[in-house]
């Protein structure tokens, strides 16, 4: 299993080693690896990438509360490319992972090359007053109990009805992330990213001159259609494409949201 050392924490990566620009795919809050390698299949001429987030996946260790942050996540990614001795390369992400890629664009121009924004979940401020409730609740039940226990409470409560009712997809996500071993240890996560964002004036989302995907689906209250668009409005020249939510077909939106980042890496 392949590891590297940043900041005294062993952070896990998977690197496929193909034969292409380096494609370093970023996964969502609480996620890991396997959602980024799951959604991107390997294929010809693009060499995937992508590393568990501290406090997610194999990469348990964390360092202080404060460092769930989009910055200290760019740093983390960054690091990794210098281990992997890549110069440039083409980022992208879902969700935290497209908050981070985007983060990352702003603040290191001259080493990305194509940019991906699957599903954002952040404009240029902490994420809605739901949603952040949605994520801290989650925290906040685990205090006291084990995960069992939490998830039963957690699926019992208010704020995890309002979002279930919305997309039972979301509903899903929400519960499986008591699924995870380190749940309880690691659940600042949840408290802190959600108050954070990728940047703070969305003007600056104008600065930014390289080739840009943006997918976005319907009916997803954490990933919502309209943060898309208004990313699409603001970045010259991006290419917006609508996803087959997962709430209608998990299948069909993972093959939607491949075809197009495959689509878009293999361009000229």
């Amino acid at each position: 299993m392949p590891y590297f050392t940043y900041e005294h924490i062993r952070f896990y990566y998977e690197d496929d080693g193909g034969d292409g620009e380096p494609f370093i795919f970023l996964h969502g809050l609480g996620g890991d690896v396997n959602q980024t390698f799951g959604l991107m299949k390997q294929t010809d001429h693009i060499r995937r990438i992508s590393l568990d987030f501290r406090g997610h996946g194999n990469t348990v260790a964390f360092g202080h509360a404060d460092d769930f942050s989009f910055k200290q996540f760019a740093e983390d990614v960054m690091a990794l490319t210098k281990h992997l001795h890549i110069r440039s390369f083409n980022i992208g992400g879902i969700s935290t992972g497209a908050g981070v890629s985007l983060h990352l664009a702003l603040r290191y121009p001259g080493s990305v090359k194509k940019l991906i924004l699957s599903r954002p979940a952040w404009k240029d401020k902490p994420q809605e007053v739901l949603i952040r409730e949605a994520y801290a609740k989650v925290h906040d039940v685990l205090q006291d109990t084990d995960p069992l226990t939490a998830q039963y409470r957690y699926e019992n409560s208010e704020v995890y009805k309002s979002i279930n009712s919305i997309s039972t997809y979301a509903g899903e996500s929400l519960l499986g992330q008591f699924k995870y071993p380190y749940v309880k240890e690691t659940s600042m996560k949840f408290v802190k990213l959600p108050m954070d964002c990728p940047n703070q004036d969305r003007e600056a989302w104008k600065t930014l001159k390289l080739p840009t995907l943006i997918l976005a689906s319907q009916l997803d209250p954490i990933h919502p259609y309209a943060y898309g668009r208004l990313l699409s409005e603001y970045i010259p020249n991006a290419q917006f494409i609508e996803i087959t939510s997962k709430t209608i077909s998990n299948k069909q939106h993972n093959q939607d949201s491949y075809e197009a980042i495959e689509n878009f890496l293999n361009e000229r």
